[in-house]
């Protein structure tokens, strides 16, 4: 009997054993299961290792965008080879077997690829990439395309005096680079890699080897590392996927591998479990900074597990942020080699980084100890579904872009690219299961001791306010012995606006057909312009624009002006404080913001078609029912006090800040700013000039751009816009003859420590502004930065990358300034500045060449087919006709213009605006002499 009874137990044990099992098993079983990858990408390997991704994409349309990458990077280089990875991309747009000399940028550009902006490449620590879009539509193109990544992956010219003169320009950039940005990568990859090879390969090489490295040399390494198992094409656009992958295969099978191949290594780096302590010095940083990483293993997404991980990890992010009122001290960042680092960062004044740093870590320790609330992970979550949602409604209409980085990520590190409805279905899914006890668990491994870098940034003549690593440590602990305040969760349940608003009427009504705009007219006199268009299913984009701007306050309040759209715009709106809106708008993709800048002052964002009445509310609230809240003003004060600090010192800020006051006719309203100015920004003075600006709304245009139903938006524009108040007549710009300044200016300065030059040259004047005179401006623009990266670059190898801007401006004044900017050694001053002024006057006698010509007709018509499909081109169009108060079916002459033009025209317009011997100023930056 008790033998029975034994047995018996022993089976309900088993049972009990078994149903508690169960769900861990199903559970393991459902995080190890395999992302699925996207099942409209078409992949594949051929014989030779070589590799494909291709997949038919229409956004954009008629377009068709190449990748080709080669897991070789700076990681594989000998000591003596450093550099030679980038110098490979160099050369591999200098001449390949089927693009001799510059053939291939001369191609390109003929066909409207730009160089740099368009065709570019990188070269990283473990692979390098180089990105080709084209014009769809041309089955030639198309397959010069793909010849040109032949010849990428196994047919570069390595030819010696292309080799030598190549080298003087990457020399030049190596010199462009020298900075602050680049100091600090030197001295601070090695530690947060490590000390691994991460930190002693940066991709710009070394002088000693950039100098003497042979053509040979570089062949070598080709040979040795540009082979096809190493090596994928991405192709995603307009195209035939069956025919394409056809192509790929007759074109890359005969790419051969190395007979005595080099076993490729796969570096990482490895986490010791212990704390580092680093003190970067530069003369350049302003205050003291703290920066202290927790490094962690990341984990590839390759699993549902992994997916579940990876989530977690952007809920906390958003989580912090949300707790830091969207100020960047905490955050998540990958770091080179399979790493992610937990990141703290902390900027003061000199005197006063304990207080500021122990402030930030006091908060994380109230989320440590206290955890988040479930108020705050469901808002989260909303908002997280509510993107991956979105972009899954807009899978037609997702870029090729976005799409082929997925891809690419997929060869580099396996990382799997799912199809954007799975991924939204599979998300919401696990979203569900994360729990608070899963965030909470996160943070307290984050703020652990070990694998964490404290880095702290000075000025050597701050060392003396500088903690060391035991200071820093000890600043942590004396944080959990001070007296806290249990977090409270801010919302709000009341209705947005403090008022219903009164609407309006339409009272005049037009239509123009040949840019597909409806224009109406309001009772209250605001005039709104809507362009309905399908590009993006759920999109709608805005701005409302009316003149004065600034220009009306006094000089006095110049500051308070030009900082009272942020202030008043992070402060709430009707019923809600900033917290509070934010919180309510949780899970929408909504943004409105107002504006207020020297000229102008409107109402600027974005929102879906269905949260379009809520936009529109809230630009009725921020009109009629701003708020100001102490709170956010001191934030913000506090983040341009920060930013004045960082930036104090860097050369280039000094340099630009002189510039502009010079260029301002030294108007106050340009000098640079100090501490003490910002000091002086008050925030009752701030709301009082804010109201005052959008006090009534008499010459206010609203322009929106998107999917919009007129049915149903006309009575919301005439409920939130026909309601804004009109107490008055339009104001308009008022002109405070800033511009700038006539006649000849040479002026040199100096500061820092960059061994390098920054030249710029400056022609401006007064312009008849017309649509033709506009088509010509920029004709010059583009063929004179042509004509100088020709001669400055590829003949002088002086300069890594010359830059002209044009800007043109029809009121309060109609002018036009040409800006012509370059870096270069010291020595090479005087003489690549002439050889400037050389190309400006060849402009100017004898035009633009054909071939340049050519090239920017092709890129201004790529440029515009493409912009036709596109909702921010349209917005900036119509809002920009509406301020420069020009019809709107200007755009429909603009290409008869572009075909029009030729070489004397452009010609006679550089004769007649730009006159070198009337008005030139030049700005040189050089280091300060020791």
């Amino acid at each position: 009997m008790k033998m029975t009874m034994h047995k018996h137990t022993n089976y309900f044990c088993l049972f009990i054993l078994l149903v508690l099992i169960l769900p861990i098993s199903c559970k393991i079983s459902s995080d190890s299961k395999p992302l699925p990858l996207d099942p409209q990408l078409r992949s594949g390997r051929l014989a030779n290792g070589f590799s494909y991704y291709i997949r038919k994409n229409k956004n954009p349309d008629n377009k068709v965008l190449i990748y080709f990458a080669v897991k070789a990077g700076s990681l594989l280089e000998n000591e003596d080879q450093r550099g030679i990875a980038h110098f490979i991309e160099h050369m591999s747009f200098n001449g390949t077997k089927h693009f001799p000399n510059n053939a291939l940028p001369d191609y390109l550009e003929k066909i409207g690829v730009r160089i740099g902006p368009d065709l570019n490449a990188s070269t990283n620590p473990d692979e390098t990439i180089y990105q080709l879009p084209l014009p769809g539509g041309n089955p030639e193109i198309l397959a010069n395309g793909l010849q040109i990544v032949r010849d990428w992956a196994q047919d570069v010219s390595f030819d010696s005096a292309a080799v030598a003169k190549e080298r003087q320009v990457i020399l030049e950039e190596k010199r462009y680079l020298q900075g602050l940005k680049q100091r600090s990568e030197e001295q601070l990859i090695p530690i947060y890699t490590n000390q691994s090879r991460y930190g002693q390969r940066l991709p710009i090489g070394i002088e000693a080897v950039l100098h003497s490295v042979t053509a040979t040399q570089i062949r070598r390494f080709y040979q040795d590392w540009y082979r096809p198992d190493l090596q994928s094409i991405f192709i995603v656009g307009d195209i035939d996927v069956d025919q394409m992958e056809k192509d790929i295969q007759t074109k890359f099978s005969s790419l051969q591998n190395p007979t005595q191949e080099k076993e490729r290594p796969n570096y990482s780096v490895d986490l010791s479990g212990k704390d580092q302590y680093f003190h970067f010095k530069d003369a350049e940083i302003g205050g003291i900074a703290i920066e202290i990483l927790k490094k962690t293993r990341r984990t590839p997404l390759l699993t549902t597990g992994d997916l579940k991980k990876r989530l977690t990890s952007q809920l906390l992010d958003q989580l912090i942020l949300d707790r830091f009122r969207q100020l960047p001290f905490v955050g998540s960042n990958p770091i080179s080699g399979g790493l992610d680092a937990f990141r703290i960062s902390v900027n003061s004044k000199p005197g006063e980084t304990e207080p500021a740093f122990k402030s930030v870590w006091l908060e994380l320790r109230r989320m440590q100890e206290d955890g988040f609330l479930d108020s705050e992970l469901n808002r989260i979550k909303k908002n997280y579904l509510q993107k991956v949602n979105e972009i899954a409604a807009q899978k037609d209409r997702v870029s090729s872009e976005s799409l082929i980085k997925g891809y690419l990520q997929h060869f580099l590190t396996g990382d799997i690219k799912m199809n954007y409805e799975a991924e939204a279905k599979l998300s919401q899914q696990l979203l569900d299961d994360i729990t608070l006890q899963d965030i909470n668990k996160l943070l307290k491994s984050y703020l652990q001791e070990g694998d964490r870098d404290i880095i702290t940034k000075s000025a050597p003549a701050n060392t003396a306010f500088v903690p060391d690593e035991a200071t820093v440590k000890s600043w942590i602990e004396q944080t959990y012995s001070l007296p806290m305040e249990a977090y409270v969760d801010d919302v709000s349940d009341q209705p947005l606006l403090a008022k219903t608003p009164t609407a309006g009427k339409v009272t005049a009504h037009q239509t123009d057909p040949q840019v597909g705009t409806e224009t109406f007219v309001l009772s209250n006199g605001v005039r709104v312009i809507v362009k309905k268009t399908d590009f993006q299913q759920d999109e709608v984009l805005f701005k409302g624009i009316a003149e004065g701007g600034a220009s009306l306050s006094s000089d006095s309040d110049y500051l308070n002006t030009i900082h009272a759209a942020n202030i008043i715009g992070h402060s709430g709106v009707g019923n809600y404080s900033a917290t509070q809106l934010t919180k309510q708008l949780a899970g929408k993709k909504l943004q409105v913001m107002p504006l207020i800048n020297d000229k102008y002052q409107g109402i600027e964002g974005y929102s879906t078609t269905t949260e379009l009445p809520l936009a529109l509310s809230l630009i009725y609230g921020y009109i009629n029912e701003p708020r100001k809240d102490r709170e956010a003003f001191d934030i913000l004060i506090g983040r341009t006090r920060e930013e004045m600090k960082t930036n104090a010192k860097s050369a280039n800020q000094v340099f630009m800040d002189s510039i502009n006051y010079v260029l301002s006719g030294n108007n106050i309203r340009n000098k640079v700013q100090t501490l003490k100015d910002i000091d002086r920004i008050n925030l009752d003075r701030v709301y009082q000039i804010y109201k005052e600006r959008f006090s009534h709304a008499a010459g206010m245009t609203f322009v929106f751009v998107g999917n919009i139903d007129m049915d149903s938006f006309k009575p919301l524009a005439e409920k939130y816009l026909g309601s804004l108040p009109n107490t008055g007549q339009p104001q308009y710009i008022r002109d405070l003859n800033i511009h700038i300044p006539e006649g000849h200016l040479a002026q040199t300065i100096t500061e820092g420590n960059n061994q390098k030059a920054s030249v710029m040259l400056i022609y401006s004047g007064q312009y008849d502004y017309s649509l033709a005179n506009s088509v010509k401006m920029q004709a010059i623009e583009e063929c004179l930065k042509l004509a100088l990266t020709a001669r400055l670059r590829n003949r002088e190898g002086g300069t890594y990358t010359p830059q002209v801007e044009l800007a043109t401006s029809k009121y309060p004044k109609s002018r036009f300034s040409l800006i012509l900017t370059f870096d270069c050694a010291i020595q090479n001053v005087a003489h690549l500045t002439q050889a400037a002024q050389e190309e400006l006057a060849t402009v100017r006698t004898k035009g633009p060449t054909a071939m340049d010509l050519q090239k920017f007709k092709a890129a201004r018509r790529l440029a515009f087919a493409s912009g036709m499909k596109n909702n921010a081109f349209w917005l900036n169009y119509l809002t920009t006709q509406v301020m420069n108060r020009e019809p709107s079916d200007q755009l429909v002459s603009y290409t008869v213009l572009l075909d029009k033009l030729d070489a004397n025209t452009v010609r006679d317009a550089a004769q007649h605006f730009i006159q070198p011997q009337k008005n030139e100023i030049k700005f040189v930056l050089l280091p300060e002499k020791k």
